[in-house]
């Protein structure tokens, strides 16, 4: 339209006032633009039109995204989120979910029911200063998720092996062999996800007379991955671990139906997807990919120097890479956010499958006990299935 505007244009001779009479309004902005216009004067419609293209062309793209944020907007009123983040973990037979100031716990028993307790979380004053910061409160929480997974990890192993009655409560042994584990589980992780990929990293460069850092953190990166994927993998292999993995799912499932509204229904929560953003294997990966730019500013280090600065960069490390993932979790349907979540998300392929109904019956008992034990309530409609009280644990632990 533009090329038949100019040689309109040029074919035709101009009024005396040299305007651009004949032109119709609508195509004045495109010919001014165009380097159309010549001097004199424009009929009164002129500023408007070219105001209008102006926009069009020049705004095009912003109203567009404004009318894309109206549209999420309006979804999220239709199908409200929770502003309160709940979390969980799979253990034997059961599942532990997490709230703001409380964990619900839902275990099925050999007899085939379920079983469930509550207890509060810590709130001690060092640990609401400690709540308050970033980074600190990323280390606060991975311990605390480390002694509670812990704990009830063993404990769900006795409730359904049958090994421990229901009415039992853990005794001061236990409470021992919880902390032993925690300090065990830690030590493991950091030796075998972090530790020794950097020391074999250094090493074999060191053998192979390469003094590049950049080669060296992307073998650490590489090693660490193999490792992770490579443990996982071969620990599904197992009856327990594959059926904890399914559990792992479930536990997914209920906090992406609350999270978006959904009641809790075994048909709700097989609407969802297995795998979530704020999974603690996705809490790997990250620690996994901020190491290895937190650890190059460092430089090259010899063996003894690496193993130093990762047992006492790690917490460190912890922290920032749990800010990130709230960060994910926050504005994860943020094209950038859904990139950096996209490889935590490729690893739980293999640490959630897919769940059955009972399995779903018992995220629905956790989530339900965690949620009512913060004073709120599950949506309207919400499946209760049946289940029987577990002896409270927090009596025996203080």
């Amino acid at each position: 339209m533009q090329h038949q505007v100019h040689r309109w244009l040029n074919a035709r001779r101009r009024d005396e006032d040299r305007s651009l009479l004949e032109l119709p309004p609508v195509l004045y902005g495109e010919a001014d633009l165009a380097g159309h216009r010549r001097s004199g004067g424009a009929i009164p419609e002129a500023p408007r039109a070219l105001a209008l293209i102006s926009v069009r062309r020049h705004c095009g793209v912003v109203v567009r995204r404004a009318s894309h944020l109206l549209a999420f907007g309006l979804a999220n009123l239709a199908a409200p989120a929770r502003s309160v983040a709940y979390g969980g973990q799979a253990l034997v037979d059961g599942i532990l979910m997490r709230g703001p100031a409380h964990i619900g716990v839902a275990i099925r028993v050999p007899d085939g029911s379920i079983l469930t307790t509550t207890e509060p979380l810590p709130n001690g004053a060092l640990r609401k200063r400690a709540a308050k910061l970033p980074i600190a409160r990323g280390v606060v929480i991975l311990v605390e998720t480390l002694v509670l997974g812990s704990r009830w990890l063993l404990r769900s192993a006795e409730l359904s092996s049958g090994q421990a009655s229901v009415g039992t409560t853990s005794s001061r042994g236990d409470r021992a062999l919880s902390a032993v584990t925690v300090v065990l589980t830690l030590v493991f992780v950091m030796a075998l996800f972090n530790i020794i990929p950097a020391v074999t990293a250094s090493l074999l460069l060191r053998a192979l007379s390469i003094d590049s850092l950049l080669a060296e953190r992307l073998l650490d990166g590489i090693l660490q991955i193999v490792i992770l994927i490579a443990y996982l993998s071969l620990a599904g292999r197992s009856r327990d671990i594959d059926r904890t993995y399914r559990y792992h799912g479930a536990e997914h499932r209920a906090i992406h139906a609350l999270e978006n509204g959904d009641r809790l229904t075994r048909a709700d929560l097989a609407r969802w997807p297995t795998a979530h953003p704020r999974c603690g294997t996705e809490f790997l990966v990250v620690v996994i990919l901020v190491s290895l730019v937190a650890f190059t500013t460092l430089g090259r280090l010899d063996p003894l120097a690496t193993v130093v600065s990762r047992i006492f960069g790690i917490p460190l490390v912890a922290g920032l890479a749990y800010e990130i993932l709230r960060l994910l979790g926050k504005y994860r349907t943020n094209p950038i956010a859904r990139a950096l979540a996209a490889p935590g998300l490729a690893v739980q392929r293999i640490t959630t499958r897919l769940p059955d109904d009972e399995m779903h019956d018992v995220a629905i008992a956790a989530l339900t006990v965690a949620v009512e034990a913060g004073g709120e309530s599950v949506p309207a409609g919400s499946e209760r299935p049946a289940w029987g009280a577990l002896q409270h644990e927090a009596a025996t632990h203080g």
